[in-house]
């Protein structure tokens, strides 16, 4: 290995995490020349990265193998990204280093490259189904934590618990996120394999990853800790997981009812039966009303008729006997 890489690879402490990104290693098992039948095979097999509709992708991760043509060895490539990365999200930052890894190693066998958010790894010799913990990249900030023994109380229950959730994982992701209060700070993290791993393999590869982001980085407010195998990225910054978190979704432009939920709009040109039986059955009743009403001033009217000539009949029966009185009376006196 050559000397400076050799350095690259130490623990690396720099003012911000991202500042010796990519951190590179480009082997040691020999070298191939150029216009050869193996560099031909290597520059197809990582530009598949961005040609490939993988699945995998979409869970942080890439794998694939290819014979290298007129000679009896096959390469190995795989890329690893955060978690909660996108499949474009990781696709484009496997692709940055696809990149770099030709510029930075461009007659290596075998070659790692590590960046802020992504791993990509390949070589001759199948490293599918082994856990890798060498070499090792770890990188922590320049800024101190309010508490450290609070916070390394806090920072080890937060990877501990995210350590399990992740060896527990599948085999398409093996990854667990979350935070963790310590007191005026908060801690988020997300801790991860390659899902090739055994539930054993993932767990002991982070088990070292704990102890090293304990020993290094517990004092300051974020840090990394990546080996081809397995990988813990830190920080107090509450907008850790925004730069790959998916798009919010656009707010609505109806206006919310009382609980808090959307009303959706009627269907255009569609019925509601709901609403015709409610607009049926109000007609209904309304009509019900109103010949109810017809009929009582109906029957009031004739009532009212009935006794106003109750009333006309006695006043003409009264008017006739009087008239009757008064002839009889004048008979009488005029005999």
């Amino acid at each position: 290995m050559d000397p400076p890489n050799l350095l690259l690879l130490l623990l690396l402490f720099a003012s911000t995490i991202n500042a010796q990104f990519p951190a590179t290693y480009c082997g040691s098992t020999g070298n191939f020349t150029a216009n050869s039948t193996y560099e031909t095979t290597l520059t197809t097999l990582l530009s598949s990265i961005s040609t490939t509709n993988s699945l995998s992708l979409s869970y942080g991760f890439f794998n694939a193998s290819t014979a290298v043509s007129g000679a009896s060895e096959t390469l190995f490539l795989f890329g690893l990204c955060r978690g909660d990365f996108t499949a474009v999200g990781c696709r484009a930052c496997l692709n940055d280093l696809a990149s770099d890894i030709r510029r930075l190693c461009p007659f290596q066998k075998e070659a790692l490259l590590y960046s802020g958010n992504c791993i990509i790894r390949y070589s001759d010799a199948s490293f599918f189904g082994a856990a890798t913990t060498e070499p090792t990249y770890v990188a922590r900030t320049s800024n101190n934590v309010s508490s450290p023994d609070m916070y390394d109380a806090a920072m080890r229950k937060l990877l501990n618990g995210l350590r399990a959730d992740a060896a527990g994982g599948g085999s398409l992701r093996k990854y667990a996120s979350g935070n963790e209060s310590a007191g005026p700070d908060m801690i988020y993290a997300l801790v991860q394999c390659t899902p090739d791993l055994t539930e054993q393999q993932c767990n002991d590869c982070l088990v070292i990853g704990v102890q090293t982001i304990r020993d290094c980085c517990v004092m300051y407010t974020g840090g990394r800790f990546m080996v081809p195998s397995c990988l813990i990225l830190y920080e107090t910054n509450h907008r850790f997981f925004d730069p790959v978190s998916e798009p919010l979704p656009q707010p609505p432009t109806s206006p919310p009812s009382q609980e808090g939920y959307v009303l959706p709009p009627p269907p255009v040109g569609k019925s509601n039966p709901m609403r015709t039986m409610i607009i049926a059955a109000c007609a209904s009743v309304s009509a019900l009303l109103v010949i109810g009403v017809v009929v009582m001033l109906l029957k009031m009217k004739r009532k009212m008729k009935q006794s106003r000539r109750s009333v006309e009949g006695e006043s003409l029966s009264f008017c006739i006997g009087i008239a009757t009185i008064h002839e009889v009376k004048k008979d009488h006196e005029n005999n």
